[in-house]
């Protein structure tokens, strides 16, 4: 009877041990194990097993359709609460300067030109002025970020201004200058390349009503932070070596800079 119990316990206890092991581990790893009694060894297999089945990672297959919007335009209201909250990390400039007409701004164009001067954007626009949907975001805008928006913007383009004064051979490089003394040089080519405008309306209205100011620099896949707000003179050069491009010295840009914000499951 006493051999009858202590085989007994003998045999829980290496149960209890190889189901602790098992549960531990979740791998029924139990050649090591010795069978103190018959049939543990099977049943201590059988906790191991299920243990494991408990723990195991759940695979499935998951399916849907995903859809974005590339023609969706972020509403005024919105721009201005995202970003007249940081103008000057955001857009090179500090406290814009109100004017009554926008349009009646002046802006100068010199430096390495054939024919310097001075125009209000009025002027400036005339048959040369475009309407496209362009995205401001600040350089710093994680993926999935707010710092964001995509907008209607109405400018005049560089390159037309730049073809009015004419451009001298050798140029490289062009310095966007704001009212509040703020410059910016950027490459030639770049400015070009990026399809820049001087805008004055953002989603048909004065820039007042979003980002702020009077007119303001909008270049195609580049940060903010470029983008100089009431502009008064560009200044063309030809510099020993052109400027750096923007981001080109990023290790890791974040472009395109796209997220999901929002959605929905159906």
């Amino acid at each position: 009877m006493k051999d009858l119990k202590a085989k007994g316990r003998a045999a829980a206890g290496a149960l209890a041990s190889l189901t602790m092991i098992a549960s531990m581990s979740a791998v029924p790893a139990l050649a090591a194990q010795p069978a103190d009694a018959d049939g543990v060894a099977d049943d201590a297999r059988e906790v191991a097993g299920e243990n494991a089945a408990v723990t195991a990672t759940v695979k499935a297959r998951a399916e849907g359709v995903f859809a974005y919007d590339q023609d969706a335009v972020t509403p005024n209201a919105v721009i201005k609460a995202v970003f007249q909250k940081a103008t000057r990390v955001l857009c090179g400039a500090g406290i814009p300067v109100a004017v009554e007409n926008p349009l009646n701004w002046q802006i100068s164009v010199s430096g390495a030109v054939n024919d310097a001067f001075t125009a209000s954007v009025d002027e400036l626009a005339g048959d040369e002025s475009v309407q496209q949907k362009m995205t401001c975001t600040c350089g710093g805008n994680p993926a999935g970020g707010r710092a964001i928006v995509t907008a209607d913007v109405k400018g005049v383009p560089v390159e037309a201004v730049l073809a009015r004064a004419g451009v001298q051979p050798g140029a490289n490089a062009v310095t966007f200058v704001a009212a509040d003394g703020t410059e910016t040089m950027l490459p030639l080519g770049y400015v070009i390349g990026r399809h820049a405008v001087i805008s004055y309306e953002i989603n048909e209205e004065d820039l007042s009503a979003s980002v702020g100011g009077n007119n303001q620099l909008w270049m195609t896949r580049t940060p903010a932070n470029y983008f100089v707000r009431d502009v008064v003179e560009i200044v063309v050069s030809a510099e020993d070596e052109a400027p750096a491009a923007p981001g080109e010295a990023d290790e890791h840009p974040n472009s395109p800079n796209a997220g999901v914000l929002a959605g929905a499951q159906e």
